[in-house]
């Protein structure tokens, strides 16, 4: 047998290619097929903005973009970039649609509203603002707009968050860390910043993704701050829309007119919006309790990282059937960080959707059976978690011919933590002046601070064929 990782090489494959195929070029060639393109514009005697304004539809924003508006620039100029494109094939909600149907939205949707909603808000903040803090959008803008933009890019599959805990169980989530790396080290995706911001503008882009502590606050606040974000404040409502639920509505218009930055640039909403913030806090907490933490979505999750697992284990023993080369590179690492950009890149949705085609044929009857059920949707049927239930639903998976190493599954309780987020929501801006607390200012998260957590059970959960072998006998 061959080793693992040599195996199952798909055409085109060839271990000597120092760029994906796909995804990843070089900055010669995206310098190149701009300048293609420009040559193109000026001999057909059109104009480039004619072909970059784009008014889009959009089930939940209207996108109107003007190349006339320093801050649509990094929109529409990053928008067709392989490592932006490459989101459409990125799942951003998991197994949800295990549970909801229509939730299999890729993130290429969610990154676009996080950049268009960053936009717009410092856009209107501009007007009501001090010279010096309006100087700071004019200068700090457009970096912190292409920030919104690739948030996301370093997400890989199956089903971005999920991911980390298939390929690399017991480490953190480093998806971040890994949009940093394509950001500064994939030299295609870098020409196309440094064309698209300058080359101090890219600059600027590194200084805010890393909080430096030179750059104003309210630079990386706006994205990644506790409580409401233009990150959070796209993916709630966005989340909430495909899974059909109600729980993601809540009155954006209301609070992007009242956000604004303080004097000492800090991102702040003013207290007039706070009552349309409330209802934010509300919705997030529900989307985690009733759709990212639904026992049948958990359960979906819990079946791939057992796939990881099993595939890991057969390929450090050289008996995993198919493995092509970025899997045998991810299965080989221990950390996220540890992936070149390029293998990073290839991580998606359908690279590992083939992956389960192929380990379905498996003679390994772990990885087969595992792989089979996720393809079909035959997901594990869950009990309550207790010590009854656990000696009976054991000794079903071990008097039967599957492992109960992966065909046994206790979920632990995962609450939802009220108060830590609330410890770093965006702060209020009084009329006095004065900046304080969320909590502080609103009774009502005040309420919600000591409820501390909203629950989120445990349970027990084997396959579903079991339980009837056992119950029919």
């Amino acid at each position: 047998m061959k080793p693992a990782a040599t195996q199952g090489h798909l055409p085109g494959q060839h271990p000597q290619r120092t760029t994906s195929p796909v995804f990843g070029i070089s900055a010669e060639l995206e310098r190149e097929q701009f300048q293609a393109r420009q040559r193109y514009l000026e001999f057909a005697g059109k104009q480039d903005q004619a072909r970059l304004i784009r008014s889009a539809t959009d089930p939940l924003h209207g996108i109107d973009l003007n190349r006339a508006n320093p801050l649509h620039r990094p929109i529409m100029d990053l928008m067709d970039t392989p490592a932006l494109q490459r989101m459409k094939k990125i799942g951003q909600l998991s197994t949800a649609y295990w549970v909801y149907p229509d939730a299999m939205q890729p993130r290429f949707g969610h990154v676009i509203g996080c950049a268009c909603i960053t936009a717009d808000i410092l856009e209107n903040i501009s007007y009501n603002v001090s010279p010096k803090i309006r100087a700071e959008i004019a200068e700090w803008g457009p970096a912190v707009v292409a920030f919104a933009m690739t948030h996301d890019i370093g997400h890989i599959a199956p089903g971005s968050h999920v991911a980390h805990r298939v390929w690399f169980p017991g480490q953190p989530d480093a998806h971040e860390a890994m949009s940093h790396q394509l950001i500064k080290k994939d030299p295609g995706f870098r020409s196309a910043l440094e064309r698209c911001l300058g080359t101090d503008g890219a600059e600027k882009l590194d200084k805010v993704v890393a909080e430096d502590p030179s750059v104003p606050r309210w630079t990386w606040q706006i994205i990644t701050s506790g409580g409401w974000n233009t990150d959070r404040g796209d993916w709630v409502r966005r989340d909430g829309f495909f899974t059909g639920v109600q729980y993601g509505h809540y009155d954006l218009a209301i609070i992007r007119k009242y956000l604004t930055i303080s004097d000492d640039g800090e991102f702040v909403i003013k207290e007039n919006g706070v009552p349309a913030l409330e209802p934010f806090f509300t919705s997030r907490a529900n989307l985690y309790r009733n759709v990212y933490r639904h026992p049948t979505c958990r359960i979906g999750e819990y079946m791939q990282e057992k796939i990881g697992q099993r595939a890991r284990d057969l390929y450090q023993a050289g008996d995993l059937e198919f493995c092509d080369q970025v899997m045998g590179k991810v299965l080989g690492a221990r950390h996220g960080c540890e992936l070149s950009g390029e293998t990073i890149l290839e991580m998606i949705e359908p690279w590992w959707e083939y992956h389960l085609m192929q380990w379905a044929r498996s003679e390994d009857t772990t990885l087969r059976e595992l792989s089979q059920r996720v393809l079909r949707r035959q997901p594990f049927r869950h009990f309550e978690l207790h010590d009854e239930n656990r000696a009976i639903l054991r000794k079903m998976v071990e008097t039967s011919s599957l492992d109960p190493n992966y065909f046994y599954c206790e979920v632990r309780p995962a609450p939802v933590n009220l108060k830590k987020d609330l410890t770093s929501a965006i702060h209020v801006l009084r009329r006095d002046g004065s900046v304080v607390p969320l909590e502080q200012h609103s009774s009502f998260m005040a309420a919600l601070a000591k409820l501390e957590e909203l629950p989120a059970d445990g349970f027990i959960a084997i396959p579903q064929d079991l339980f009837r072998h056992h119950t029919s006998h």
